[in-house]
């Protein structure tokens, strides 16, 4: 576990001026989400070898208080609502989840640092707790990837339809650190240990335990899914990589899967790994599956046609949202009261 940074005296998050007048325009950060068609669902291929993790029952959320750190209280104020909708509604309704932009504190690369999420339907008017899962970029989009490919969409229709369990999903923008880093404190790992996951907790009604947790990615993102899940996990029940980047060459062993595989406690981890058949990365997807296949270590690997690019991971992230859902219960009844 890395150690928790004191956080700088920092502004209100009500002085935070609005996403496009601040700097974010300077970034070349979008300044809405682009409508994306509605999902065909896709018939899955067959996986190519895969090594099926053998079913074992979910334990039920319990409530649990959220973690208490060494920092003033004002420094986990509620989510602030920027440049996706006009005006923040007051509950989320039964038909339909939202989505939105905001910001947290970070004492690395900060003050404040960006993330978008998606509320299910019926958030806020339950009164239950979440499971949450975390989902990270690819190292030239920002935090609107998951949601350009379709994310709200398939989620309000498959937790509408009961097909999926209602989740939280928190997408942080990884900015140059998601490429200039490899891991440690100072990296997207660090600022996703020490500092968002502990405001996720704090600002929303979470099941705040690994069980309630999992983290995925897309290419880059795929890379710091895994580097996190395999060095923390303790703090998440599954992770995934989709197309991830994995090379020696780019990161040192000492963060990087292909090497923490080997010391990290997988044992109760799920891991999914897929990519396309022409991934000009594929090799070091090859390597992971086969080295986790080698020691024994339960995951699923899926070759399926395509290539590392948008047109992939659209026809694909029914599959990994309903992977990641899978694990927790549909009934939301089975979930604790929120104590916030």
């Amino acid at each position: 576990m890395l150690a928790i940074q004191p956080l700088p005296t920092l502004v209100p998050l009500a002085t935070v001026p609005p996403w496009q007048s601040g700097p974010a325009v300077a970034q070349g950060l979008p300044a809405t989400y682009t409508a994306v068609p509605s999902l065909t669902p896709v018939t899955a291929l067959p996986p190519t070898p895969t090594l099926a993790p053998t079913a074992t029952p979910t334990p039920l959320p319990t409530a649990a208080p959220s973690p208490t750190l060494d920092v003033a209280p004002n420094l986990f104020p509620q989510p602030v609502f920027l440049s996706y909708l006009n005006q923040a509604p007051a509950v989320v309704d039964c038909g339909q989840g939202i989505y939105f932009r905001s910001q947290f504190p970070s004492a690395v690369d900060g003050p404040w640092r960006t993330y978008s999420v998606y509320l299910p339907p019926c958030y806020g008017q339950d009164g239950r707790v979440y499971p949450v899962v975390y989902l990270i970029h690819g190292s030239i989009q920002t935090d609107s990837h998951w949601l350009d490919l379709g994310l709200a969409r398939y989620a309000d229709t498959a937790i509408n339809s009961g097909r999926s369990a209602p989740f939280i999903a928190i997408m942080p923008y990884s900015d140059e650190l998601g490429n200039r880093t490899s891991g440690g404190e100072r990296s997207v790992e660090g600022i996703t240990v020490n500092y968002l996951l502990p405001f996720v907790d704090n600002a929303f009604c979470t099941w705040a335990t690994a069980a309630g947790r999992s983290i995925g990615g897309i290419s880059r993102g795929g890379y710091w899914a895994l580097e996190i899940a395999f060095l923390h996990p303790d703090l998440f029940s599954a992770v995934s990589g989709h197309s991830s980047h994995l090379r020696f060459e780019t990161d040192p062993a000492r963060y990087n899967p292909l090497a923490t595989y080997a010391t990290a406690n997988l044992l109760a981890m799920r891991i999914w790994l897929d990519r396309g058949e022409t991934d000009f990365l594929r090799v070091g997807q090859d390597q992971l599956h086969n080295r986790l296949l080698a020691a024994g270590i339960a995951h699923e690997y899926r070759v399926n046609p395509g290539g590392h690019n948008d047109q992939y991971w659209l026809a694909h992230l029914a599959e990994y949202l309903d992977w990641h859902a899978a694990a927790w219960p549909k009934d939301r009844l089975a979930y604790p009261p929120c104590l916030k």
